[in-house]
């Protein structure tokens, strides 16, 4: 008789909280929305996201937050958010690092990518570029820079921050045979600066240090994507330089924790298409090199498990080992 006691208070239990989850989905959102980020305040990635914010603020009534969680891998927001309520007002908006890159690079993330999270929509997507300091390295292209590197393949050195930025240097060791030395950051505006004075030599990264170009104080040499981009299209795809399999960029997604009720996907899913659509972003897109990128509802999923997939493929082949 206790047993079965014991199971119906879980069975009451459960009952209680899916009654509750559904009468707050009819009323979502009304109260106070967190968007957790792993990106440091005043990051590009950051100022995209207070932008949504904002017009989500501006949409329904609502106060919203942006809580910025940066360091380990991203692992520290995407923790944040797998522990919240699936009520849909703590969300995570976060590079694919966390969940195409992170599950082949460590061996404990203390999260699951699928299990753990509902997906809502992609939100925006960009290349990256590669970066060279021209006073290191006299090369004006890609078929420049790999006659540099075979003549003196002990020379050269790349910086990268996650796995993100690190593999399209892994692409381009591995399509063209060349070696170069990777050096780990913690973030691109500590990576930038030594690219600058010289301590590295080149960096994939964002459209964020195109300001150097126009000073001629860096050079681009290539972007990671197969058409040219409209941000800088007097530069050529590494695909066009005769560099196979660089299709490799970066995009930002939201979650929510896992379980969230379908309509409370629905209607945030219909807030972020509206906020991506924003006058106010066009400075973020411009200031990252980054587009407008969404997906129907239940998209993201098979999206993410393609990406991952191919990440997988190529950290494999370089021969990076779970740490």
């Amino acid at each position: 008789m206790s047993s079965f006691r014991s199971a119906l208070r879980a069975v009451t239990a459960t009952l209680g909280i899916a009654a509750a989850l559904a009468a707050s989905a009819e009323a979502y959102p009304a109260k106070l929305i967190t968007f957790v980020v792993p990106f440091a305040a005043g990051a590009a990635p950051d100022v995209f996201v207070r932008t949504i914010a904002r017009d989500i603020s501006r949409q329904t009534g609502v106060p919203t937050i942006v809580e910025n969680r940066p360091g380990a891998g991203s692992i520290l927001a995407v923790q944040t958010v797998a522990r919240a309520a699936p009520d849909g007002y703590t969300v995570l908006v976060t590079g694919n690092v966390a969940f195409t890159g992170n599950p082949h690079v460590f061996k404990k993330l203390g999260y699951d990518p699928v299990k753990d999270f509902t997906p809502v929509t992609t939100l925006s997507k960009g290349p990256m570029y590669l970066y060279v300091n021209p006073q290191k390295v006299p090369a004006t292209n890609v078929a420049e820079l790999l006659q540099l590197i075979r003549k003196d393949p002990d020379k050269y050195s790349y910086g990268y921050t996650s796995i993100t930025t690190r593999l399209p240097a892994e692409v381009l060791q591995q399509s063209t045979g060349v070696k170069i030395l990777g050096v780990p950051y913690k973030s691109g505006s500590s990576a930038t600066p030594d690219l600058l004075s010289g301590q590295i030599d080149m960096l994939f990264t964002d459209f964020s240090p195109w300001t150097f170009v126009n000073s001629g104080k860096l050079r681009a040499i290539g972007v990671t994507d197969l058409k040219r981009s409209p941000f800088a299209p007097e530069l050529p795809t590494f695909e066009e330089a005769g560099v196979k399999g660089m299709d490799i960029g970066f995009w930002l997604a939201a979650y929510l924790p896992a379980n969230a009720p379908a309509p409370v996907v629905a209607q945030l899913h219909q807030l972020l298409s509206t906020a991506t659509k924003a006058q106010e972003l066009k400075p973020s897109y411009l200031a990252s090199g980054t587009f407008e990128f969404l997906m129907p509802v239940g998209e993201l999923a098979k999206f993410q498990a393609k990406e991952g997939a191919a990440w997988g493929r190529i950290i494999r082949a370089a021969g990076i080992q779970p740490e």
